[in-house]
């Protein structure tokens, strides 16, 4: 009971700040479709938008010849049900511009809809109708994604079990999702630097394994990535001479990744091989300070000004239940 209230007290400080604009923008993965004229024109897997307060970034769109820049839809309308800790967007409209290669193109929306669940996913869907430029129809771009989650922390990592080396405030991102009635996991390895090697000075570049399903012999959410193709940029520095410096595959050798959840934290033990390197490097990652929506703080301003339930900041003489500074209020 004492987690659930927590848990309560911590969304609610959430969806304060997001009425107030205050809370650090949020990630949102998942696959997205554009519609012209009723007709899908283009499907893509994975798309990202960005949340912060009331508003809403939209990642750049392509289809057949067309690129629409990626543009921000500020000051959107919602309103919030504390009961299921869900936020709405009324169907409304917008306006915004944006400049393109020293040209001012307006964007004129002519629906925007669209929610954010608190549920084991995170889920936010939005559906979105605009004209851009001088466009002769309105484009459709519609997503339901799930919260990118950040844990940062230090990384140890072991080279042929031999040497040993950490790196300082590396941050993973995890994405949780439902798939065929299974959760999975997409996991952002980070990229790091580790000095002092045989090899000499190490960068080891970003890449994400998608996919992680609970696996109960290893204790977690395990994928091997043998053969998914993917490929990490891995550079040596040794007296002030560059040896390796490229992309490699992953795809030879020994590759797999395991995500454990301990709490809100989370262990990650990635075993890996860059390209046809004969020793495998293996980072722990121990995940004990996350950077996720259950801790988002809202610092107590003693003259904030107060907001109703629906998000709409209220005036002198308003009674009712008011969110200010974080906390709630019933005012008489």
């Amino acid at each position: 009971m004492k987690k659930i209230f927590t848990l309560f007290l911590l969304t609610t400080a959430m969806l304060s700040a997001m009425a107030q604009g205050g809370h650090a923008p949020m990630k949102f993965s998942g696959k997205a479709t554009i519609e012209v004229s009723g007709s899908t024109v283009a499907t893509l897997e994975s798309d990202t938008v960005i949340y912060a307060g009331a508003d809403v970034t939209l990642p750049e769109m392509r289809y057949g010849n067309f690129v629409i820049p990626s543009f921000t839809i500020h000051g959107t309308q919602f309103s919030m049900d504390m009961s299921t800790m869900t936020v709405t967007f009324p169907e409304q409209q917008f306006q915004e511009s944006i400049t393109v290669d020293g040209v001012e193109k307006t964007i004129i929306g002519t629906s925007l809809t669209g929610s954010y669940a608190h549920d084991a996913y995170n889920t936010f869907t939005l559906k979105v109708s605009f004209m851009y430029g001088a466009m002769p129809m309105p484009l459709t771009y519609s997503i339901t994604a799930y919260y990118i989650k950040d844990y940062t922390d230090k990384l140890d990592v072991s080279i042929g079990g031999m040497f040993n080396y950490s790196a300082d405030n590396v941050t993973y991102s995890v994405r949780t999702y439902p798939e065929n009635g299974n959760t999975l996991l997409d996991v952002t390895v980070p990229s790091y630097e580790l000095e002092g090697t045989p090899l000499g000075n190490l960068t080891i570049g970003s890449y994400t394994v998608k996919g992680l399903a609970m696996d109960d012999q290893q204790g977690g959410y395990y994928r091997d990535y043998v053969g998914d193709g993917l490929t990490m940029h891995f550079k040596s520095v040794k007296d002030g001479q560059t040896g390796m410096d490229g992309d490699y595959v992953m795809n030879e050798m020994e590759n797999n990744i395991l995500v454990v959840y301990e709490g809100r934290n989370i262990k990650v033990t990635n075993a890996f091989h860059p390209g046809k390197m004969p020793f495998q490097i293996v980072s722990t990652f121990p995940g004990n300070k996350e950077t996720a929506v259950e801790t988002v703080k809202v610092a107590e301003q003693k003259d904030a000004p107060a907001y109703n339930l629906a998000g709409q900041r209220t005036g002198a003489g308003y009674k009712g239940i008011v969110i200010k500074g974080g906390k709630k209020y019933f005012l008489r």
